[in-house]
C-alpha cells in the first residue's frame, strides 16, 4: 500500500521532531536528557532508546529525580 503525500509528510515531520529532540539532548547528563525528552512528550520507550536505558529504568530515574532522589 502506497502512502499519500500527506502521510509521507507526517512521517517526515515525526522523524524530524525525533531528530531535533535527540540533538537537543546531546552532551547533557542522562537525567537531564530524560527530563527534556519527557517534557517534550516522548514516551518511555523512545526516551529509553535515546538515553541508552530500558524504558522502565528511564521512567524510574525520572520519578526519582522529580521526588528529590531516592
Amino acid at each position: 500500500m502506497e502512502k499519500n503525500e500527506r502521510e509521507l509528510l507526517e512521517d517526515i515531520s515525526g522523524k524530524l521532531d525525533r531528530l531535533i529532540a535527540v540533538m537537543a539532548t546531546q552532551g547533557r547528563a542522562q537525567d537531564e536528557q530524560i527530563r527534556i525528552l519527557r517534557n517534550l512528550g516522548y514516551d518511555w520507550k523512545f526516551i529509553g532508546a535515546t538515553t541508552g536505558l530500558k524504558a522502565d529504568a528511564a521512567r524510574i530515574r525520572y520519578s526519582r529525580s522529580k521526588n528529590g532522589g531516592a
